[in-house]
């Protein structure tokens, strides 16, 4: 038999948004209402500590709506209106962590380590007296005139208000397994086709297997049908049968669009795929002049070595291996004009055709979710099933790489958890 508990609050989810949720909902309620959060893993929190490559990229100070993909931006710029970056500096500030502003806007703690962060929230729900269940995996959610019913393995936790913040189906690893879409669609919502994002672009293995491990700057453009889409600079990795790095990720979201339904920024698109300019402060016309003068001045130099004072050698040497000109063991002096342009060509412009979606396991994000239409943007209170809240990735937005996610499961998170609370204080001094 289950054991019967209950609580003013009850928060699904141990992740950003919901410990946020939780703070925040503690502060307004100063001990006056019950808080529990459950959290389906063994520790609440685990997901936070890959963030950021374990640095933990918390906000950026460049926050706006055009940073976020979903289908109501307004509603996105709505929300952080009220809770920006700032909010989180001050926030942390609060729980005992400093932060410090890096390139490109990114937040970081001083302390350089996710774990920083793990702590501060970790010591923030004990300061509250937050009870904190974990292993403890809801498997629905019951609605009534009185609250919620949720039914786990060993708990059946009944609570006036419930905030949802179990987060999406990325990194599956960290506990993101997307449980909490089939109890939000039992309360009646609905949820937007799910894919992945942030994350590396799959292309012909044939092409990237020779340059794995490999690094090189420059920029990636997303190409719809024979027009440039959109361009991401930084610097490109090279995986067995895949594209990655920052750049990559950031185009991540409309590859995996493409390769589900076919559009791009909603829009139909019949072709797309990658191209990479490996040397973007040249012009094709400068590179081919650099090319023709250093075969002029090393006519004995080697294919293999031939480009191997601009960029990366062994990338260098792959490009040249798919224009099948010579072997690399040819001197350069050998490339006619026709050749050298070709090369430098290719260098400003390397397709690579977009093969197939990147599994779950390899994605930071979840693309889709619950529509934001279905929530009161002031409150994140469901317009379906009054007392329900919702925060974090399970929410139809998701951002950029650079802390824009981060950004939205704090500010989410603080919404949700403050509203609840206020509700519960409002209830109580007019009951029905």
């Amino acid at each position: 038999m289950p054991d019967q508990l209950f609580a003013d609050i009850v928060i699904l989810g141990g992740g950003p948004a919901g410990m946020t949720a939780a703070i925040s909902a503690a502060r307004i309620s100063k001990n006056r209402h019950k808080i529990i959060l459950l959290e389906s893993g063994a520790r609440v929190g685990k997901k936070l500590l890959s963030t950021g490559n374990g640095r933990c990229n918390l906000t950026n100070t460049n926050v706006t709506s055009d940073r976020y993909h979903g289908k109501d931006s307004a509603f996105i710029q709505r929300v952080l209106n009220r809770c920006s970056s700032d909010f989180t500096v001050s926030f942390f500030s609060q729980l005992g962590l400093l932060c410090r502003e890096e390139e490109g806007g990114r937040v970081y703690p001083c302390s350089g380590q996710a774990s920083s962060v793990l702590d501060v929230l970790r010591q923030g729900l004990e300061e509250q007296k937050i009870q904190t269940i974990c292993n403890c995996t809801p498997h629905q959610i019951l609605s009534s005139k009185k609250g919620f019913t949720i039914l786990c393995d060993e708990h059946q936790i009944h609570a006036r208000k419930v905030i949802l913040a179990t987060g999406g189906k990325a990194a599956p690893s960290t506990g993101s397994n997307g449980s909490g879409y089939e109890l939000v669609k039992a309360l009646g919502h609905s949820i937007t086709p799910l894919f992945p994002a942030l994350a590396p672009i799959r292309t012909d293995p044939q092409r990237t297997r020779p340059m794995k491990g490999m690094r090189n700057s420059g920029c990636v453009t997303l190409w719809n049908d024979n027009r440039p889409f959109k361009t991401e600079t930084g610097e490109i990795q090279f995986t067995d049968g895949a594209l990655s790095g920052v750049c990559v990720f950031q185009l991540s979201r409309y590859a995996m669009e493409y390769l589900h339904f076919h559009t791009l920024g909603g829009y139909p698109c019949q072709k797309a795929e990658l191209s990479l300019d490996l040397l973007p402060e040249y012009t094709a016309e400068q590179i081919a002049a650099i090319l023709t003068e250093c075969s002029r001045q090393h006519p004995s130099l080697p294919l293999e070595l031939y480009l191997g004072g601009m960029m990366n050698k062994r990338v260098g040497q792959t490009l040249l291996k798919s224009l099948n000109l010579a072997p690399l063991s040819t001197c350069c002096g050998k490339m006619t004009k026709q050749m050298i342009q070709r090369i430098a060509s290719t260098i400003k412009d390397w397709r690579f055709p977009i093969l197939a979606s990147t599994s779950w396991n390899q994605a930071q994000v979840t693309a889709g979710g619950i529509p934001l239409r279905e929530f009161d943007s002031d409150t994140l209170e469901s317009r379906k099933s009054p007392g329900l809240y919702a925060a974090g990735e399970i929410l139809d937005a998701d951002g950029d790489c650079g802390g824009f996610n981060l950004q939205w499961a704090w500010s989410t998170g603080k919404i949700a958890g403050e509203s609840a609370a206020n509700q519960l204080i409002r209830e109580r001094r007019n009951p029905s």
